[in-house]
């Protein structure tokens, strides 16, 4: 089994982002770490990232500062829309990740035996189905548009849940995909 796991870079106030130090953290060698600039234009080299690495399962992560416990996205959306720009200036209002594409993707996995997986081994998670438009979105929608299995998960701040259990949290990911298997 080959998982890829993407996260981001840190981006505007916030000292880091959880998803780049998890990626930085974890040694197996079924898993490729990518991690992403905060860059729109950029995110759409994705699918041949995916293409090249032929993954069997995809995790995507980013940081969402608003949220108090990790959230794992049951929908993407084929819309960007932005208020705050990239780091490249840019921002957008509503266009099309995939011009002609489903209006929203939903997981491949079940998310609700995703989330009862995980609680039995003591991490607790919410489930959301409004990950917002901004990058995150994009790339889950692209990865998830490549047909494998895609859970995108938003992290909260590291003042609010510490590594260590953002940690637990993708190593309970690990196990379920194992479990699928």
């Amino acid at each position: 089994m080959k998982i890829l796991l993407v996260g981001f870079k840190r981006y505007s106030t916030h000292e880091n982002n959880p998803s780049e130090l998890l990626i930085s953290k974890i040694q197996r060698p079924d898993v490729k770490g990518l991690i992403l600039d905060i860059n729109f234009e950029k995110a759409k080299e994705l699918p041949a990232i995916i293409a090249e690495e032929k993954p069997d399962y995809i995790i995507t992560m980013n940081l969402s500062p608003y949220r108090k416990e990790p959230t794992i996205e049951e929908y993407a959306y084929n819309e960007i829309r932005s208020v705050q720009p990239d780091e490249a200036g840019v921002t957008h209002t509503g266009e099309p990740i995939i011009e002609g594409g489903p209006r929203s993707l939903n997981s491949a996995l079940d998310i609700p035996s995703l989330q009862s997986f995980l609680a039995s081994r003591g991490v607790n998670c919410s489930i959301s189905v409004d990950p917002g438009l901004w990058i995150d979105n994009e790339v889950s929608y692209l990865a998830r548009y490549t047909g494998v299995p895609t859970v995108t998960i938003h992290l909260p701040l590291l003042t609010d849940y510490p590594l260590e259990d953002d940690l637990e949290l993708i190593e309970g990911v690990f196990e379920f995909f194992d479990f699928m298997n």
